[in-house]
């Protein structure tokens, strides 16, 4: 009896002893880590690359009043990964990408020209392929340190927004694997969603993140489009909406002015049919189902008539996408990658100076 008392205790200590000892391995890299919950890329005045991190701070609390549970840092080299091993030294411990994402590119970066970076932060193994991609106004640095009434930390906010813009307003998430493959794709436009900080009040969202500082919101409804040199250019939300609906977004909210008043429409795409002819023309065949979300038409979404809403979202759909289309046509871009389409069917070899973009539409009423 003994000697099984003491082979129990000699198997609990050794446990105990695994125990602390895993314990010490799995926890101290992550104390000599700082993990990234987001990331910013600006090119300065001078031209050299600013790469800002937001990365969450052991020990702080998460109750409401509390301080902030994140902190900013910025790196600046002559070249971008440079500045990355530069913020190791001012943190003296290696940031830690895997729960990075988001990434925010600074608007003179957009302007100025994206692609180089792009492509390092591509093969860069630190930095995961899947973090979804924002083009923002201003610097990607003073858009993560916005002080968020909602989220404890700008990157989180917007990693929110993103998921959300993604299924009700137009924009799919364009992550890093994504955006630098179209780059090297014969035919296609990258593009961007656009954020803008919006001063709120403090008191909307809940607490506080703290001080006297000014709380921000973002609004996400244009679209940055790039040439294939990696400059961007602005556009706005109806080229946002006429991406959704051309097949890039699960589904789009839609707000359709008539004669005698609105409706609030939400559009699902049923099904998408691209017909590519060898001589350039190509159309897109797409079926919608909707519905009517509100309206002041109307005591009731209920009491439309089903033509009369099939009607006026056809008519909405049609003008949004040929006019927006048209606008990128004027600019030397394409919006919906036409000629990709095209290339990717008959091969670059095919070369074709113009496509003819056709639309067909069929909606209607359903469970969207």
């Amino acid at each position: 009896m003994k000697n099984r008392t003491k082979r129990i205790f000699v198997v609990a200590l050794v446990i105990v002893a695994c125990a602390l000892v895993s314990e010490l391995i799995v926890s101290e890299p992550v104390l000599n880590k700082g993990v990234v919950v987001g990331m910013g890329v600006d090119q300065t005045e001078t031209g050299s690359i600013e790469v800002t991190i937001q990365i969450a701070v052991a020990g702080e609390s998460s109750a409401p009043g509390a301080p902030n549970r994140y902190a900013v840092v910025s790196g600046e080299a002559s070249t971008l990964i440079g500045a990355m091993e530069k913020i190791s030294r001012i943190t003296a411990y290696k940031p830690a990408y895997f729960h990075c994402h988001i990434l925010v590119l600074g608007e003179r970066l957009v302007t100025e020209g994206v692609k180089d970076v792009v492509t390092q932060l591509f093969a860069e193994d630190s930095v995961m392929d899947d973090v979804a991609i924002l083009a923002a106004k201003g610097s990607a640095k003073e858009t993560l340190e916005r002080s968020v009434s909602v989220q404890g930390a700008a990157s989180i906010y917007l990693q929110q927004l993103n998921k959300i813009n993604s299924t009700t307003g137009g924009h799919p998430t364009t992550t890093l694997k994504s955006f630098a493959t179209e780059f090297e794709t014969e035919g296609y436009t990258p593009f961007l969603p656009w954020v803008e900080a919006v001063p709120v009040p403090q008191a909307v969202g809940g607490a506080d993140t703290g001080g006297d500082e000014q709380n921000y919101a973002f609004d996400c409804s244009k679209t940055v489009l790039f040439d294939e040199e990696g400059h961007g250019t602005l556009v706005g939300e109806e080229v946002t909406a006429a991406i959704g609906l051309t097949g890039q977004a699960d589904g789009i909210l839609l707000p359709i002015k008539t004669e005698d008043g609105f409706m609030d429409v939400f559009v699902k795409k049923s099904l998408e049919w691209w017909h590519i002819e060898k001589s350039g023309k190509v159309t897109l065949y797409p079926l919608y189902f909707v519905k009517v979300i509100a309206t002041d038409l109307a005591e009731s979404p209920m009491d439309l008539p089903d033509e009369f809403v099939e009607k006026h979202v056809e008519t909405y759909v049609q003008n949004t996408v040929k006019e927006s289309y048209a606008l990128g046509e004027s600019l030397g871009l394409d919006p919906f990658s036409v000629k990709g389409k095209y290339y990717k069917k008959y091969g670059v070899k095919n070369k074709i100076e113009k496509c003819e973009f056709d639309l067909k539409v069929k909606v209607k009423i359903g469970d969207a």
